[in-house]
Parts: structure tokens; sequence; C-alpha cells
């Protein structure tokens, strides 16, 4: 077998007798550290100071935190009894990560020498440096351990690499491995001093009535509380740690592996081996690698990844919010990782979700440093730089159509703004841009008959009353010299139609997409990039998708919308939120539901039901009476009743 002429090539071909003819100096401590008891609830405590995401921006951080008053001119601890949170992501994408930790280690032991505590939850980024994955590191955070590095610790990497990967040179190996890289995975590594610190902090704290955490909560949490999420957690770390040091004692992972193929090249390299005792003891290790590597806690559902409950609906996501803070005895949680809109500290959830990160790191996110200050008056929102006192935490407007304005915004937009045509998708069917006052939106106009419109807008209202937010602002507009629907849209979306047939869509070269479900419109489907598009379709993405539809078949079943197709269920693919469009044909006077709807609607989730039992005939004509008249709400009510029914039974 030839050798492979790539640099990537080679990495992946190199074979077991290879990697076992060359010893390995990796630099990476292979001992990890064990979970030690620690305090993660905290009681009685008079005033709390949070903050988020720092990403290497020191100079910001220390400007909030004199903003605050958690540290004097010198940078020294003068907050008395106060506890300060960190909600995690000091490290990556800032140049100065480890001036931030080295002040912050310093700030924990001057806090508590005055009676104070320095809560340091670990964010994704700092699990990612301990455990290897290294795609966010600046080079200057490398550049910041250079001195550390031993020069013939790297002449000795060096060497050994370039015998391992045939045809690599010398510039390969510094890209892959710049100057204070094997400094950097020491030093972060379970035994040294930034990684030993690390590995103490908790995932997850609770003081007073506040839980603090980096993502937040999922389903992969199940029933745990505080103390033995933080332990799983910490066994997950430790877990991981102990297996890859055992992949690398063998040889079967190199330094240059990828963090993510790290598991599937062990396997093909232990494949390789020659049959034999050998193989055989390293067989079970492999797979323990294997099974480390796949903990849901350490994935995309765990604690400091998760997105849900700062982004997707509050509906859905509150089946696993109130749980949670139900379980936890908690009244509020405050959440880091997810960038505020409009970098805008904000509260969803009624209140009961604090989104904490405004960009800290200005040269990435364009935001500005915030903390979140609690205390017998209560809570506020400081900022510094320029310095804003704590104020009162704005409610989160909902966003569907846009990522910067919310959907009040967006239909005055579309109600008021100018009308651009950006493409002709079919007879009637425009995509749009409304521009009002220099702010704009994409949309979609249609043009249709009075009774589709109505339905469109009683849908709108009645996705409004609920809280749901699947139903994207819709106004009623002439647009050249007809009569139509006009309807926000996210920049980038996609319909399940195209999800599900990416490959043809990519072919085919997909036209607009229609938004009435009126079913005497022609029907089309927007532009989709041929090359670019279908590779970013979601398949669960950060807002997982069965709690979505079950939303969207009982929002169905209660307006009777029978005409839904694949092609009016549209997904934000920044986000993977499901959003809703085509109700011209819904509302009818019937009062029963859809058979083919009761399997889902059995599924309901008891937020969503909650919901239903408050819906009465005063309400509903308050918001959509415009719309429908008295027979159709008693109908949407005996509807109602029966997806309660079905629900109900179910439970039982």
């Amino acid at each position: 077998m030839a050798p492979p002429r790539t640099l990537e090539a080679c990495l992946a071909w190199v074979g077991w007798p290879l990697v076992a003819a060359v010893a390995l100096i990796t630099g990476i401590a292979t001992r990890p550290v064990a979970a030690e008891p620690r305090q993660v609830e905290w009681k009685g405590v008079d005033r709390v100071v949070a903050f988020a995401d720092v990403h290497g921006a020191y100079s910001e951080l220390t400007a909030l935190l004199q903003s605050v008053g958690v540290v004097d001119g010198g940078l020294k601890w003068k907050a008395g009894k106060t506890h300060l949170v960190s909600l995690g992501d000091l490290l990556d994408r800032g140049a100065d990560s480890r001036k931030v930790m080295d002040l912050l280690m310093r700030l924990q032991d001057e806090a508590a020498a005055a009676g104070g505590r320095l809560h340091l939850v670990l964010g994704n980024h700092e699990a990612m440096n301990v455990l290897g994955d290294l795609r966010y590191v600046d080079k200057g955070e490398f550049a910041a351990y250079s001195a550390d590095e031993d020069p013939a610790e790297r002449a000795a990497q060096k060497s050994a690499f370039l015998v391992r990967v045939p045809g690599a040179t010398e510039a390969d190996f510094d890209r892959l491995f710049p100057p204070g890289y094997f400094a950097h995975r020491r030093l972060l590594g379970p035994d040294g001093r930034y990684g030993r610190w690390l590995l103490r902090q908790p995932v997850i704290v609770l003081i007073n009535d506040t839980v603090y955490m980096h993502g937040g909560p999922s389903a992969v949490l199940g029933s745990r509380g505080i103390a033995q999420l933080d332990a799983d957690y910490s066994a997950a770390v430790s877990n991981y740690l102990a297996a890859e040091a055992e992949m690398r004692k063998a040889g079967l992972v190199l330094p240059e592996d990828a963090y993510s193929k790290r598991p599937d090249l062990a396997q093909s390299r232990v494949d390789a081996m020659p049959d034999g005792d050998a193989k055989a003891a390293l067989v079970p290790a492999v797979a323990r690698f294997k099974a480390a590597d796949e903990e849901p806690l350490l994935g995309a559902r765990g604690p400091n990844w998760s997105r849900g409950v700062a982004l997707c609906h509050e509906c859905s996501e509150g089946d696993v919010l109130k749980p949670f803070l139900q379980r936890t005895g908690a009244r509020r949680l405050v959440v880091g990782h997810t960038v505020a809109r409009n970098q805008t500290v904000a509260s969803r959830f009624d209140g009961t979700v604090v989104k904490l990160d405004a960009g800290m790191n200005r040269a990435v996110y364009k935001g500005r440093p915030a903390a979140l200050v609690t205390d017998a008056t209560g809570s506020g929102v400081a900022y510094a730089n320029p310095t804003v006192a704590p104020a009162a935490i704005p409610a989160e407007p909902l966003f569907i159509s846009s990522a910067t304005l919310g959907e009040n915004e967006v239909a005055e937009i579309l109600a008021r703004g100018a009308l651009q045509v950006v493409e002709s998708c079919a007879p009637g069917v425009l995509e749009v841009r409304a521009t009002l006052d220099g702010r704009s939106v994409d949309a979609m106009f249609e043009v249709a008959p009075d009774d589709v419109a109505k339905r469109e807008l009683a849908a709108l209202g009645l996705d409004r009353l609920l809280g749901l937010g699947l139903v994207p602002a819709t106004v009623l507009r002439e647009f050249e010299g007809q009569r139509g629907v006009l309807q926000g849209r996210p920049e980038n979306w996609v319909s399940e139609r195209d999800r599900q047939n990416a490959a043809k869509a990519a072919a085919d070269g997909l036209v607009c997409q229609a938004i009435t479900g009126d079913p005497r419109a022609a029907l089309a489907r927007r532009p989709v990039a041929p090359q670019s598009q279908p590779a970013r379709m979601p398949s669960g993405g950060w807002c997982e998708l069965t709690p979505q539809f079950q939303l969207a078949y009982a929002f169905d079943a209660l307006i009777d919308n029978r005409g839904r197709t694949f092609d009016r269920y549209l997904y934000d693919l920044d986000t993977t939120i499901l959003f809703l469009t085509g109700h011209g044909a819904a509302f009818g006077p019937g009062t029963e539901v859809a058979k083919a709807l009761e399997a889902a609607l059995a599924k309901t989730g008891p937020e969503m039901l909650a919901r239903l039992r408050r819906l009465d005939a005063a309400g509903l004509k308050k918001a959509i009476g415009e719309q429908l008249g008295d027979k159709e709400i008693r109908a949407l009510l005996a509807r109602r009743d029966r997806i309660l029914e079905i629900a109900g039974s179910a439970g039982r």
C-alpha cells in the first residue's frame, strides 16, 4: 500500500506498527484528578455578583469587577462576604485567558479569607481545554505559555512527529503545535497548575434561591439534583481523562489526532494490530474510551453545552425547566454560554431564567461586560465600559423572523415599511425585503383572499395568546395593487421537506415557499444554495426537533389545520427553531381532531396542556374575535377539550 501524499491523509494512515516503534513524549499528564467532595449549595448569602463568558477578555473583566465594587484599583478583593460567581468560559477566543485564570485563582483565596467566596462554574471551554479539544484556542493563548515550554521537549516532539508522519515538514509541525502548545497542554492537563484548579471547580452551584450554571438543564440531566449532577459530571470528566491516558500510553491516540476523531482512530489502530495478547488487552480499553467519549453529560445536551432554555420555545423547554427548578429547590436559573440578543442581558420564562452572557469579549462578540448583582434590594444588571449602575432586567422579546428584532418590531416594519422585491417565486408569491427607519427584515408576500388572510391572522393571534412562538409576524398588506399576507422570515431558513430531501434539493435548485396554505394557491419552494445549504440542514441542533413537533401537532389539532405539509414546517437554520406557516384553511367548524394526530396528542407536554386549559371564550374573543366568529371559537374550545381528553387518557 503506497503511503498517502497529504499530511492529513498521513495522520489517518499511520498504523500500529509505526506507532509502537516511536517513543511518544506527549507533554500531557496522564493521571486524572479524583473528584473531591465540595459544597455546591449555599444559603443566607447577602450579596451575589455573577458574570459570564470572559473568553480571555482580561481588561473587560477587571473593569467590570471594579465597577461593581468587587476589587479595588489594585485588583485586590474588597467585597467582604460577597459571593462572586463566574459562569464559565474564561478560556478560548481571547489572548489573555491565562491572566484571567491567574486573577481569579488569587481572588478565590482572597475572597475566602474575607468570608466571601468565588465560585467558578465550569463552562464547556474549560472542559474542552482540560480534555484536549483545542478548536477555539487563540494563538495568543498558546503564546502565553511559550516561556514555560522546554526547548528539549519541543525538539523531541518534533522529531517524533516527523518520524510518525511520512512527508510531514517542520512547518506542518509548527502549524499543528504552535510555540507554547506543549506547555499549554502540560499546565492545563489534569496534573498541571491550571488543570488541577479547574478540575476542583463545580459544574453547578445553588446560592440562596438561584441556580448558576453555564449552559442549562436538558433531559440528559434526568432526576439529578445539584450535588448529584456535580458529582456525576466530575466523574465523567475523570473517566474520559483516565481512558484517554490509557490510549496515549498504548500509542492509540497521538498528539496530532483531532479531538473528535480520537475514538475512531484508536479503534482503527487497535484493529490494525496483529492478533495476540497485546491486542486482546487493548480492545476493552478502546471500548472504555469510546464509552467515556459518548457520555451524554459531556455532550451537546450536557449542563455546560445545552442552549435549550436560552434559545428554544419556552412552552416545550418549560417541561424541562420547571421540574429542574422544583427538584433543586430554586426559583431562578442564571446561565451564560449563549450571547444574549443585541448584547443585552435579558430574562425568559417570566423572569425565572436570566441570560447573562452579553458578549464580554468585545473584539469577538461586539458586546460589553455585564454583571448580575443580587442583594437585599433585589437583582439588577450592571454594565462596564461605560459603567451602568444595576437596573431591572428586561424580558427578552420573542424572536422568530430576525436575530436582532423582536416580533413586535418586525410586525411594525412589515405593516409600514417599504417593500423591495428580492425574487418572484411564483404567480402571486414574492420574496421581499421590508425596510423602515433603517431597520430591515426578510419576508414573504402572497396574494390571498380575505377569508384566507383572516385565518392567517387568527393563527398568529392564537399563537401569541398561548405564548408558543410558532407563527412569525404576519400582517395584511397591499402591494403592487394586490392584497395579501406579508409574513416575516429569518435570514436563513428551510422547510422540513428540504431537510428530508437535502440531496434532491441540492440537485434540483428549489424555488420559493408559499405561506398561506390556501389550497387554491400555487405551491412552490424557496431557493436553496446547491452546495452549502443542505449540509446545514437541522438534525436536532440546539433546539430538539421532537418537542417542537409536539407543539406543532397540538396547535394543528386545536385549529383543525388538516392541510399542513412538510413545506409548511420551517426552520431557522441558525438556531434550529421550528416555526409554522400555512393556516389559510384552518379554523373550521368541526369539533373533532384529526385521527392521524391522536397518537401524537397523547404525548402533549404538561406545559402545553396547562396553557390549553387556560383558554376560555372571553380570552379567545379578545385575541382573535375580529377574524373568527362565535361558532369557530366554540369549535376550537371543543377541540381543546378533546386534546385534553386524549392526553389525560394517555396519562392514566
